[in-house]
């Protein structure tokens, strides 16, 4: 019997699917969720998600957020759930460049509180452009 699997965001259901095996990017290391899995809350983080169903394979890119396992049910929280087809580089890139001039131009007024959401800010963007180029590659 296959596990349901949810994802969803502030903006959408990114996903839904009864899934036979989730590989999902925990805080941790990747885990990997069977059905009949324990019950378990985790914070994910950046990466790329994968999921098998009985007829495809899907991959998804992630952002930091929960994974709640629970009675055969998966479901994430995250800021972020897209489809490499789903990315544009250049505004990735472009995004990249704000936050950066940004914490270079405006570091001594900017609290620090800011500061780290604009370095978390790049870091997804970062690791969005590496899953978007790993699956152009392939």
């Amino acid at each position: 019997m296959p596990l349901h699997l949810k994802i969803i965001t502030p903006l959408r259901t990114a996903a839904e699917a009864d899934a036979l095996s989730i590989l999902v990017p925990a805080t941790e290391g990747q885990l990997e969720v069977l059905p009949g899995h324990t019950a378990l809350i985790t914070s994910v983080s950046n990466g790329e998600l994968s999921y098998r169903t009985p007829t495809s394979s899907v991959s998804l890119f992630i952002g930091g957020g929960f994974l709640q396992v629970e009675n055969d049910m998966a479901l994430i929280v995250t800021d972020t759930a897209l489809a490499a087809d789903e990315m544009d580089p250049s505004s990735i890139n472009a995004a990249i460049e704000r936050a950066r001039t940004r914490l270079r131009n405006e570091s001594s007024v900017l609290s620090r509180e800011e500061q780290t959401r604009l370095e978390a800010g790049i870091a997804q963007q970062l690791a969005m452009l590496e899953y978007k180029r790993r699956k152009h590659m392939r």
